[in-house]
């Protein structure tokens, strides 16, 4: 059975009161999924949805981030990142990062999210 937000964001608080700092979302995500499971039921969720939900009722998280394939999409809302652009010393537009309008999420030119950090 798949797992409503609430649920999910129960389960991450829960772990979270333990552990004060999540240095992984797989280490997050393991947690969150055998507290879903110690339950009557057995409740379902993705690595991927934890992490939206817990950026969307204000779980504090961390990305760090690599050089790698630059992304067009926020990981954690999944729209489009805006350009930021800045002026070089002779007045040229240059791009220096990305942010996504919507959850404030910033990432620099050229790198991809290598780590995420939840913190309580």
């Amino acid at each position: 059975m798949r797992a409503t937000d609430p649920q999910i964001l129960d389960a991450i608080k829960n772990v979270l009161r333990e552990d004060i700092v999540i240095h992984s979302q797989n280490e997050l995500f393991e947690k969150v999924k055998q507290k879903l499971s110690s339950k009557d039921e057995a409740l379902q969720v993705s690595a991927e949805r934890m992490r939206r939900v817990a950026k969307k009722y204000g779980v504090k998280v961390k990305v760090h981030s690599r050089k790698g394939k630059e992304i067009k999409t926020c990981p954690f809302c999944g729209k489009d990142l805006q350009d930021v652009v800045s002026n070089d010393l002779f007045g040229r537009s240059t791009t220096i990062g990305k942010v996504c309008k919507t959850c404030r999420f910033e990432i620099g030119i050229g790198r991809t999210p290598a780590r995420y950090i939840f913190r309580r």
